[in-house]
C-alpha cells in the first residue's frame, strides 16, 4: 500500500515522515511532496491509497486537492492537517469525503488509528473482490482447467474431495469450496506447495527432488492441509495422494481423472462400500493389539482421517473408537480367564500401553478393575 504525505513546510514533511511506523500499519511505500501540483501529479500516476495532506497550501489547497480526486474517482482516502481551528474548513472537508479533518500538532495515535483503517479496509475490499473473480470461476458449470505453476522438479498430487451437500445453491457451495481453497493456498504458501480447484476437487502439488522426496512430503502435506481443510469445511471428506510422480503440467488432467475414480468408489457402490467396512473390521481383528489410531488406519485405507471416521460410524452405527475399545475389552476377558497372564500383559497384548488406562477403561466398559473381574469369574 501506498501513502502520499503532503505539506508546504518541508521541515513538517520530514517530520511527519519520522512521526509513525508506517510500515507497521501496512503501508510499504510512503511518498512525499510539498507542492500541490507535484502532488497532484503523484495522486494520479501513484494512486496512492491514503494522502495527508496540509489543507492550506499555496497553489492548489487541500480541498482543491479532494475534489480533483473525488471528480477524478481516485481511490484515495484523505486525512487533512491543518493547523486551524476552523469548523468551517473541517466541515467542508468531511462534507467532500475526507477521512478526519486533524488540528497540528497532530495526535498521534489518532493519525495511526485513521491510517489503520483505511489499510484495514483496503484489505477487506480486496479480498471481497478476490472472493467475487473466484466465484465467477467456481460456480461456472465447467470451471476453466488454468495454468498451475510449477518449477522444474517433479512432483505428486493430493485431490481432496469437497463434497457439499445437493440441496446447496451453487453460490453457497461456491463460497464453501473458496474458504476450503483459501485455508489450502495459506498452508501451501507455508510449505512451498501449490493449491488449486477443480470443480468438486481441490488439489495440492508437492514438490521434490527424487520420488521418495515427493511421497515422503505428500503424505506429510496430506495430514496437515487435511485438517486446514476440514476447518474451513466443518465436514468429513475424502483425500488420495496420487501413486505417480509428475513432471509436467499436462500430465495433471490425467492424474486427477484417476484421482476421481479412486474418491468416487466409496460414494457409488454400495457393494463396494459393504466390501471395505469388512475390511476394515477384519484388519481390526487382526491388529487390535497394535497402534491402530484413527490416523493409522485413515492411512491404511487411503482415507482422510475425519472421512473414514464418519464412514466408519455410518456402517456399523458405533463411532470406531467406541468399536476399537469394545474389540479390545472383549478380547483382554478371554485373557484375563487364562490365568497365566498378568495384568500389564494383558494390557499390552490388546493395544494398551499404559497399564493404568487400560484398567480405567475396563472398568468403565465391565463395571470392575481388571483384576477383580479375573477373581469374580474365578
Amino acid at each position: 500500500m501506498k501513502l502520499l504525505i503532503v505539506d508546504d513546510e518541508p521541515v513538517i514533511v520530514r517530520g511527519l515522515l519520522q512521526l509513525i511506523d508506517y510500515a507497521a500499519l501496512g503501508y510499504d511505500q510512503v511518498l512525499s511532496a510539498t507542492k500541490s501540483s507535484d502532488a497532484l501529479h503523484l495522486l494520479r500516476t501513484q494512486k496512492p491509497e491514503a494522502l495527508l495532506s496540509d489543507i492550506a497550501m499555496p497553489g492548489l489547497s487541500g480541498l482543491e486537492l479532494l475534489r480533483l480526486i473525488r471528480d477524478e474517482s481516485i481511490p484515495t482516502q484523505v486525512i487533512f492537517l491543518s493547523g486551524f481551528r476552523s469548523f468551517d474548513y473541517a466541515q467542508e472537508a468531511l462534507s467532500l469525503g475526507a477521512k478526519d479533518y486533524l488540528v497540528k500538532p497532530v495526535d498521534t495515535d489518532k493519525l495511526a488509528g485513521d491510517l489503520k483503517e483505511i489499510a484495514d479496509r483496503h484489505q477487506q475490499l480486496q479480498t471481497q473482490q478476490r472472493l467475487q473473480r473466484r466465484l465467477e470461476n467456481i460456480t461456472q458449470p465447467n470451471p476453466v482447467f488454468t495454468a498451475v505453476q510449477t518449477d522444474d522438479r517433479p512432483f505428486s498430487m493430493i485431490c481432496f474431495h469437497l463434497t457439499v451437500d445437493q440441496q446447496q445453491s451453487s453460490l453457497s457451495a461456491g463460497l464453501l469450496h473458496f474458504s476450503a481453497l483459501s485455508k489450502a493456498e495459506s498452508y501451501c504458501m507455508e510449505r512451498g506447495c501449490t493449491a488449486f480447484l477443480k470443480d468438486d476437487y481441490l488439489c495440492v502439488l508437492v514438490h521434490g527432488s527424487d520420488e521418495e522426496e515427493c511421497r515422503r512430503l505428500a503424505g506429510e502435506i496430506s495430514a496437515d492441509c487435511s485438517r486446514h481443510v476440514e476447518k474451513a469445511l466443518s465436514r468429513p471428506f475424502n483425500a488420495v495422494i496420487y501413486p505417480g510422480l509428475l513432471h509436467r503440467t499436462q500430465d495433471i488432467p490425467e492424474a486427477l481423472q484417476y484421482c476421481r475414480q479412486q474418491l468416487s468408489i466409496p460414494h457409488e457402490d454400495q457393494h463396494m462400500d459393504d466390501s471395505l467396512i469388512e475390511k476394515i473390521r477384519g484388519y481390526i481383528a487382526r491388529h487390535y493389539g497394535e497402534d491402530l489410531s484413527l490416523e493409522v488406519m485413515s492411512s491404511q485405507f487411503a482415507m482422510n482421517p475425519s472421512y473414514f471416521s464418519a464412514f466408519f460410524h455410518q456402517k456399523t452405527g458405533i463411532k470406531y473408537k467406541d468399536y476399537l475399545t469394545r474389540i479390545r475389552i472383549t478380547e483382554a476377558k478371554r485373557l484375563l480367564l487364562k490365568g497365566d497372564l498378568r495384568i500389564y500383559e494383558v494390557s499390552q497384548q490388546v493395544g494398551f500401553t499404559d497399564v493404568r488406562y487400560f484398567s480405567q477403561v475396563f472398568l468403565k466398559a465391565t463395571g470392575v478393575l481388571p483384576k477383580d473381574y479375573r477373581n469374580r469369574i474365578r
